[in-house]
């Protein structure tokens, strides 16, 4: 009874103690007060620290006009920043500064993709009305990091964001359409809300897009509307699926690869995260507490791509800046769904624009160009006839794929496409019995629901033929009739 008592008196029963606690780690973030000032130049020091703007017309060397802009930069003084950068373009126009006035105006410049929302200072300004034909060379260079990274402050500037990239798309006179698609799928990644994402989108980039986009108008129009369709596909499964984990995790830096920063975390061998995480996924990785110094802050939260995920250990291609106290804080994951299937639509509509006749035969036929010429299958004649299990619609469609190459079928939910599909191929297996067809579709259970529904209609025995399923996954499909395997072959490796 002693040992028992001791035992009650330090476990209690009735408490329920979580498996995976949330960890929260005190931090602090950098903050001006706490810069070492004795490795500054005076001059430095006289503007960063004590915030005297007149020292900036004394300045006579780029790499204290640089170290100014990091230090506030770096330690979150956006107000004053943008004051620094008033005063300069004033002091530039005014030719009251020891330094170049073009080296100031490219130094200037050449800074902005670290604090982008400053764009609009700039390109206001007389000092780029004076070096524009100079710097527009640098500033088409740069326009790729300069939209990303407008539109990764898109959730924090809302509605500010919409002049500064306005302005900048102005300036632009092309971009290619492989940096107009990464753009976008950024904002797929990125953008918090559906309501973001269509500002961005529709407000911003699209009267833009007939001008900075080159070729035909008819396929940039549709170019532009699949990319829309594909990003806001996907902000609307990420709202929907976001799935918060209260485990902590920790971050370490681990690489820098393709302009962003990747970061590795150690799991539990028997974290759910573990299990969860597979790559391609979105996920949205948070600080979990404020920081010390600053607890009015808000909470920094970044979107990572997952690269690796295994037992034990995951890395996160971030689509945010990690802070400089990544490693010293702890963070929570969000699950906002899968990436891989909208990340190869994105690359497949941008290789099918961009490559055109290089990256498929029949694209001007796809893209619906004017004067195409219809490709003809020689001596095939294939049967234009109605099916008395299709309605009028259906049957529409039927005729239409008997007698042109290329036939687009659009219905909602419910109106019979795979019954359709399944009698059209059921056709031309009859009329071409010696040739092998492919079915596709951007989800295998688009292609599982067709082989399901021409193996119950009995058109395998009625056609002859022996489907085969062929997978990107190695695990074995379910027999779908109980009948008979021979229809179904297990999964095929694609390499």
């Amino acid at each position: 009874m002693k040992f028992l008592d001791r035992w009650l008196q330090y476990i209690d029963t009735e408490e329920v103690l979580p498996l995976f606690e949330r960890l929260v780690i005190d931090y602090k973030i950098p903050l001006l007060s706490n810069v070492e000032w004795k490795s500054q130049s005076p001059l430095v020091t006289a503007v960063a620290r004590d915030k005297n703007l007149s020292h900036l017309r004394q300045l006579e060397s780029v790499p204290d006009l640089v170290a100014i802009l990091d230090l506030l930069n770096k330690h979150g003084e956006k107000a004053f920043l943008r004051d620094v950068i008033t005063q300069m373009l004033s002091l530039e126009a005014s030719c009251d500064c020891r330094i170049d006035n073009k080296v100031v105006a490219s130094t200037i410049l050449e800074f902005l993709p670290e604090a982008p929302y400053l764009i609009t200072i700039f390109l206001t300004s007389q000092t780029w009305k004076n070096h524009k034909p100079t710097l527009e060379a640098t500033l088409v260079s740069l326009a790729p990091y300069l939209l990303s990274g407008l539109a990764l402050s898109a959730n924090e500037l809302h509605g500010f964001i919409r002049q500064p990239l306005s302005l900048l798309l102005r300036e632009l006179r092309r971009l290619s359409l492989q940096k107009f698609s990464d753009l976008v799928e950024l904002i797929a990644l990125t953008a918090r809300s559906a309501e973001i994402a269509l500002d961005l989108l529709l407000e911003i980039l699209e009267p833009e897009t007939s001008r900075i986009l080159v070729g035909r108008p008819t396929a940039i129009h549709q170019f532009v509307k699949c990319l829309y369709g594909i990003a806001l596909d996907h902000i609307d499964e990420a709202s929907d699926n976001r799935t918060l984990k209260q485990e902590s995790l920790s971050l370490t830096m681990h690489d820098h690869k393709d302009g962003y920063d990747i970061v590795k975390s150690t799991l539990r061998i028997d974290s759910p995260i573990s299990r969860l995480l597979k790559v391609g996924d979105h996920v949205r990785l948070s600080v979990s507490n404020r920081p010390q110094n600053a607890p009015l802050s808000k909470q920094f939260s970044m979107d990572a791509v997952v690269l690796m995920a295994d037992l034990g250990s995951a890395t996160f291609r971030c689509l945010h800046k990690p802070p400089a106290y990544l490693g010293q804080c702890a963070w929570t994951i969000t699950h906002c769904g899968s990436f891989v299937t909208s990340k190869t639509m994105f690359d497949a509509i941008t290789a099918f624009y961009s490559q055109r006749e290089a990256c498929c035969r029949i694209y001007a036929m796809l893209a619906g160009l004017p004067g195409t010429d219809q490709i003809t299958l020689p001596g095939v004649e294939l049967p234009v006839s109605r099916d008395p299990t299709l309605n009028d619609c259906q049957n529409a469609a039927l005729e239409a794929a008997m007698m042109h190459s290329l036939t687009f079928i659009w219905g909602p939910p419910g109106t019979g496409k795979t019954h359709t599909v399944v009698i059209i191929l059921t056709r031309l297996l009859n009329a071409l019995p010696k040739s092998r067809f492919l079915i596709t579709a951007p989800t295998h259970n688009a292609v599982d629901n067709i082989l399901r529904r021409f193996i119950s209609f009995g058109q395998r025995e009625r056609t002859g033929t022996v489907p085969v399923r062929v997978s990107t996954q190695v695990n074995i499909l379910p027999m779908i009739s109980p009948c008979t395997n021979t229809y179904m072959n297990a999964d095929l490796k694609i390499s």
